[in-house]
């Protein structure tokens, strides 16, 4: 039976590479990869010469027959992301549920992973944590994305780009974020760089122009409260048709977790 590959491949530097991923990638008849030329980098590096295709986000769907059918023709296949393990946060899980859903044989060769490599660097206690992808950019899913970071026991793991840190830790620092904060830029590579603190320390060291890839991980919320939003809206709409914040209280009370002096204490500083 043909099998189809998941590969990681190293997030920086090229010693990172394992015997068994470099012998996977000579075996296989195809390799899919994000950038066909970062791909290059690694196999020429590898000497290893063998036909790549690309697969990113934009023709991924296009691209699930093409796979299913070269497996089917008994081609073993291979994916790669431009650097590290596959899928996170990089295209492949539709894919990937295709093909347990037709029962194509599936390998995943692991390896490196910046988040783990985050993780195990930051100084928290790592034996629960959350990944949320990268810090979102509409306004909405932000304020989705710091509710996630307030009601959190665990760290949490996200990405982000040089050109958005400081957007990113100015708004951390304007909601109020404590939470001490581990910035890694170029994991693994010449100038790896890991800058801690508090948002408001960091932004400062983020004024100038940065450049490599960048990962954070955010300690756990320092806050006593949780934050609801779904609560806050409901909050704001029977204040704006005049319900005294006694009865506000009373009633929220019954449908929420919360006590009447809870809320009664929320509600006031709306």
């Amino acid at each position: 039976m043909s099998t189809f590959y998941i590969c990681a491949t190293p997030i920086g530097n090229l010693s990172d590479v394992s015997q068994r991923l470099t012998e996977t990638l000579k075996e296989v008849d195809v390799i899919y990869c994000e950038d066909t030329r970062r791909a290059a980098k690694l196999l020429n590096h590898l000497g290893i010469k063998k036909e790549t295709r690309s697969y990113f986000l934009g023709n991924e769907v296009q691209k699930i027959e093409e796979i299913k059918n070269l497996l089917k023709s008994k081609k073993d296949v291979a994916l790669i992301s431009d650097a590290g393990t596959p899928l996170i946060s990089d295209p492949g899980s539709f894919l990937i549920k295709h093909l347990v859903q037709e029962n194509f044989n599936i390998v995943s060769i692991p390896g490196p992973s910046s988040v783990l490599t985050a993780l195990t660097i930051s100084g928290f206690e790592i034996n629960e944590f959350q990944f949320l992808g990268f810090v979102p950019k509409s306004q909405k899913e932000k304020l989705e994305f710091i509710v996630k970071l307030f009601n959190s026991s665990m760290p949490t793991v996200c990405y982000t780009s040089p050109n958005r840190i400081k957007k990113d830790l100015d708004f951390f620092d304007s909601q109020g974020l404590n939470s001490e904060i581990v910035i890694c830029r170029e994991l693994t590579k010449k100038f790896e760089t890991i800058y801690r603190g508090k948002a408001s320390e960091l932004k400062q060291q983020f004024e100038s122009d940065v450049k490599g890839e960048i990962t954070i991980v955010i300690g756990p919320s320092t806050s006593q409260n949780e934050i609801n939003l779904e609560l806050d809206k409901a909050i704001k709409i029977l204040i704006k048709n005049n319900v005294s914040k006694k009865d506000i209280s009373k009633a929220l009370s019954l449908v929420t977790e919360y006590s009447v002096n809870d809320l009664y204490n929320k509600i006031k500083d709306f």
